[in-house]
């Protein structure tokens, strides 16, 4: 046994030194694969390089903070108009305790879900058929170019009239500004995709919805992730916006009017602090789906 290994071991170096290679480089171990479990070099410091940017963007609220506590010790008019850190805190653990700024968040957010869940729907199906059929096209995208230049805000006069005093009226202000963005990515994203790979998808005799969800789908993706971004931002401004206007039932913008009404500032700035926290935590969670739904884009076209 270990004869016939020696002589094995003999027979490859003497095999190659013939090839001209030494004994020393044929013992030399082979590199290791590409499929390595270590991770390349750029990836290593990409948690250092988030805990350094997220440190960064907490210098300027902290600055704004202490400047705001300053402004509010400079007499009895700048406290009124720069309330004092410990009244917000204060008013923001009265609103907690209470459950009022719960059942606010709660009905704000709803308005929003159900406008943008309806403005979705409709976008993506009005553009979808704005790209298929031509004829669609031609209709409805000069309106929907007209429609996209008047302030969304500007509707709630015509919505009031039309609807009333009411929380489809709110809902209705949200979807029509998540439809105006929805509906052009939509028709982008579909429109536009690659002749080459349609070009393809007719040589390989794919039926139209085979060419969709093979070709036209995935290239419009990321045009229909980018409206979603847009969209869930327009959805809470509207939101925002159409509660101020249009009083009836619960809401955060109602609860900073009849703050303001009752002079209780503190209360106006803990609501803007709420509306501020929870659009950023939903533009997060968009960002994040967003990257995981383009997960394949990053893979099959890796960055050089």
């Amino acid at each position: 046994m270990r004869a016939g290994a020696t002589t094995a071991l003999k027979t490859t170096s003497l095999g190659s030194m013939a090839e001209g290679e030494s004994p020393r480089a044929a013992a030399r171990p082979a590199p290791a694969e590409s499929g390595s479990s270590h991770p390349p070099p750029e990836r290593r410091g990409l948690r250092p390089r988030a805990a350094v940017d997220l440190l960064l963007g907490l210098v300027l609220p902290a600055v704004l903070l202490v400047l705001w506590h300053w402004a509010s010790q400079q007499g009895a008019g700048a406290a009124f108009a720069f309330v004092p850190l410990k009244d917000i805190l204060a008013a923001a653990r009265e609103l907690l305790q209470e459950g009022h700024l719960w059942v606010n968040v709660g009905a704000s957010a709803w308005t929003m879900l159900q406008g943008l869940a309806w403005g979705l729907v409709v976008g993506v199906a009005v553009g979808a058929a704005m790209a298929y059929w031509r004829v669609v096209g031609d209709w409805l995208h000069p309106l929907v170019q007209a429609l996209r230049q008047v302030p969304n805000l500007a509707l709630i006069p015509l919505v009031a009239l039309w609807f009333g005093n009411s929380e489809f009226s709110k809902m209705l202000v949200v979807s029509l500004a998540v439809f105006e963005v929805i509906v052009l990515n939509t028709y982008e994203g579909l429109h536009h995709a690659d002749p080459r790979h349609l070009e393809v998808a007719r040589a390989l005799t794919l039926s139209r919805r085979q060419t969709f969800l093979r070709v036209r789908f995935p290239a419009a993706l990321p045009a229909l992730v980018t409206g979603l971004q847009h969209g869930v931002a327009f959805a809470w401004l509207s939101t925002v916006g159409a509660e101020l206007l249009f009083t009836v039932g619960p809401g955060l913008s109602s609860v900073m009017e009849r703050a303001q009404t009752a002079a209780r500032m503190e209360v106006v700035i803990v609501c803007l602090g709420a509306i501020a926290l929870l659009g950023l935590v939903m533009n997060q969670a968009v960002r994040w789906i967003g990257q995981r739904v383009l997960r394949w884009q990053h893979s099959a076209y890796p960055a050089r």
